[in-house]
């Protein structure tokens, strides 16, 4: 082989590099932003990158036809293989062809490994158009996925995680939607279609975040964490993906008095702090803050050991379950169940409300059910990791059934405790699901950390899955 064609394909892939092109890394840096290697850099372990898909195509004269808006890499996150891609906003918008996506896609699937994209652009593009030049192609579509429904047959068997720092519509829309944990930063925008689009139908001409905007999403449930960075988007996607098949040896509580904590029968008390004095220390890591707050989400640790925590918040709404709470139960079922985490709730609701919004009229709030509600009791009946509750103070009608399941011999509960302040009893004799007294006990609440603990510990861990159980919920 001639050395000339060796320096020619090594300076079409250097071409590649932020060193080759100093002016936009210097762009991209006074906007607060990270290029797309950076954001790899940051993501994956040092040493353990490979790359796939620099060189797209050689043209008809013979020249190395480099990838364009985007970069796909191969490499770990504390160890763990992961599969990162980012779209480039500088280059095509974003708008890269993801030749080589659909085949990782296929890899992570065959691997189980967790995938990490950055889907900040204007959706995808014809790949190369490049039709009667010549070129001949190198990176063409290989295996089952195409770009977008690989991520759909991965939800459900390997951890998704999306960021989105900046405008995101159509296709780049679509793989941050069917992620199972999405992360955004303050100005960012999420949509099918983007301002020209928008312009064209309406004749208003909107920016990406009035149209949009990340922080409307958070506040409705469209992503399930809003951070300040893409530093700390980064973080938080080492610290979702910490969790998986990844417990510790050991792990230390808090130290808080949970007796102390504990309300009395008339009065509420801040779960969050009851979360953070059950759970190991500096492990818990909550879900969706600003969506449904009556109810909180989070991941965790217990002695180690990765769970996931339901609980609901008497401090907002009295710890009712609306419409929005019951989506957010179903969903977080839905995750621990796929990535065998163990459930603890903790639980303290007056029962289920339905919220009913007709446009120009006022909000309406009144006791019921919807289908939001049914879909947390199914989520519940497929589920086949262990759950472990604890009644705080109340949990009236079939409020305790959306957080723990219905009482069948199908998910029933390995372990049901009691605090002393708990509502027992009949409240009327009308209704058919009241205050449910079959506990297992009914313990002072500085013991329920050991308790929950010995008692996961003899569950063990879940047998390795040759199929996924069912895929998450997109919303």
């Amino acid at each position: 082989m001639r050395r000339d064609d060796i320096k020619a394909l090594e300076t079409a892939r250097s071409g590649l590099k932020d060193a080759a092109r100093p002016e936009i890394v210097t762009k991209v840096g006074k906007t607060g932003k990270l290029t797309a290697r950076e954001r790899i850099r940051l993501l994956l372990d040092p040493g353990s990158a490979v790359e796939y898909g620099s060189i797209a195509a050689k043209s008809g004269a013979g020249d190395w036809v480099a990838e364009a808006g985007g970069v796909d890499f191969v490499g770990t996150v504390a160890g763990r293989p992961v599969v990162a891609s980012s779209t480039d906003y500088t280059d095509h918008g974003g708008g890269y062809g993801a030749g080589r996506l659909g085949r990782l896609f296929g890899l992570a699937y065959e691997q189980r490994w967790p995938v990490v994209l950055f889907v900040d652009g204007g959706g995808s593009r014809a790949r190369h158009p490049r039709a009667g030049l010549g070129h001949i192609e190198t990176s063409g579509p290989i295996g089952r996925f195409s770009f977008l429904d690989g991520v759909p047959e991965l939800s459900g068997w390997a951890p998704v995680v999306a960021i989105v720092s900046g405008p995101s519509f159509a296709g780049h829309a679509s793989l941050a939607g069917f992620s199972d944990f999405l992360i955004s930063t303050p100005g960012s925008s999420i949509g099918m279609g983007g301002p020209p689009m928008v312009e064209a139908a309406l004749g208003q001409r909107l920016k990406p975040n009035e149209l949009a905007g990340a922080e409307m999403h958070e506040l409705s449930g469209g992503i399930d964490l809003l951070v300040e960075d893409e530093e700390a988007a980064i973080a938080a996607a080492k610290r979702y993906l910490s969790f998986y098949d990844n417990d510790f040896a050991s792990g230390q509580p808090m130290g808080v008095d949970l007796d102390a904590l504990a309300p009395d029968a008339d009065a509420p008390c801040d779960m969050r702090a009851i979360i953070l004095g059950f759970c190991d220390a500096d492990s818990v890591f909550e879900l969706r803050p600003r969506f449904a707050p009556a109810l909180l989400t989070c991941l965790a640790r217990i002695e180690g050991r990765a769970v996931g925590v339901l609980a609901n918040q008497p401090l907002v709404a009295d710890g009712v379950i609306d419409n929005d709470a019951a989506t957010k139960i179903t969903r977080f079922v839905e995750i621990c169940n796929t990535y065998e985490y163990p459930i603890v709730t903790l639980i303290d609701t007056p029962g289920c409300v339905a919220n009913w919004r007709v446009k120009g009229q006022p909000q309406t709030v009144e006791p019921g059910l919807t289908r939001w509600h049914a879909r947390a009791l199914i989520a519940h009946q497929q589920r086949t990791v262990p759950l472990l509750s604890v009644q705080i103070r109340r949990g009236r009608g079939l409020g305790a059934a959306l957080m723990t399941g219905a009482s069948t011999t199908r998910g029933v509960q390995a372990l049901r405790l009691g605090w002393p302040g708990v509502e027992i009893g009949c409240r009327d004799g009308f209704s058919a699901v009241v205050d449910h007294n079959a506990f297992d006990d009914v313990i002072p609440p500085r013991e329920t950390r050991e308790r929950v603990a010995r008692v996961l510990s003899l569950l063990g861990k879940a047998r390795q899955r040759s199929a996924k159980k069912h895929p998450i919920d997109t919303w």
